[in-house]
């Protein structure tokens, strides 16, 4: 695939992904991992290429379809992006029950955030706003609102700004769902984070997947060469 966005766009980007499987994007910010991630959530679409989804074409499918068929995505951004400030808890999980419908499940709403508040841990209460919570609880609640069927998610930077008991919790509850089925593809900043908890790692440089291996091939000099190993590994 190709498409443009970012510092460097993305440029005839080919990779496959299996179920169950923890696939870590590194390389320098802007390099094509957000663009990346975007079409395969179907909030872009690419300008060349074609995506598929277990064998079935999804190139021109709107985002919605995507959403439908268990594809969920957290943004980096999670008051800009992923949560709505002002809003509570209870509201955001209101929202999220009557996406495809017209009418707000409120009932239903409190009892979900309830239940989430106390099996995600999430400091504040159903009535909290989003922007009342700190940094780790906001993203125990992004994490908290992705639907039970997601076969699919999409992370841009999901330890961001946490702490390490934060960033540990959050990945425990990702890998958990990694073990489950559900395929885990995420960016990071960080190597250290992306070779503890991958399987496989895809280097992008200027908007190229420039290496793509298994995590326990993966040494810190090889990913973060960046260019260089994807010409020494092509």
């Amino acid at each position: 695939m190709s498409a443009p966005g970012g510092r460097a766009g993305l440029r005839e980007a080919t990779a496959t992904f299996r179920q169950g499987e923890v696939v870590g994007l590194a390389g320098l910010e802007g390099s094509g991992q957000g663009v990346f991630l975007r079409i395969a959530a179907g909030l872009q679409r690419p300008t060349s290429g074609r995506l598929s989804f277990f064998g079935e074409d999804c190139t021109n499918w709107h985002h919605d379809i995507f959403r439908r068929r268990g594809v969920a995505f957290v943004l980096e951004g999670r008051l800009e992006e992923g949560l709505i400030a002002g809003l509570t808890l209870t509201e955001h999980f209101a929202l999220a029950a009557c996406a495809p419908r017209f009418r707000v499940p409120w009932h239903q709403a409190r009892q979900v955030a309830e239940q989430k508040v106390q099996q995600f841990r999430i400091r504040g209460s159903t009535q909290t706003c989003a922007d009342a919570l700190s940094g780790g609880n906001q993203q125990r609640l992004l994490l908290s609102l992705i639907p039970s069927d997601a076969s699919v998610l999409l992370l841009e930077q999901p330890t961001r700004g946490l702490d390490v008991a934060s960033s540990h919790w959050v990945w425990e509850h990702l890998l958990r769902l990694a073990d489950a089925g559900v395929t885990v593809l995420f960016s990071s900043p960080e190597l250290d984070e992306i070779l503890m908890v991958s399987d496989r790692v895809l280097v992008f440089f200027n908007g190229r997947i420039v290496l793509n291996v298994d995590a326990q091939d993966a040494h810190p000099d090889i990913v973060g060469g960046g260019a260089i190993a994807g010409r020494l590994f092509r």
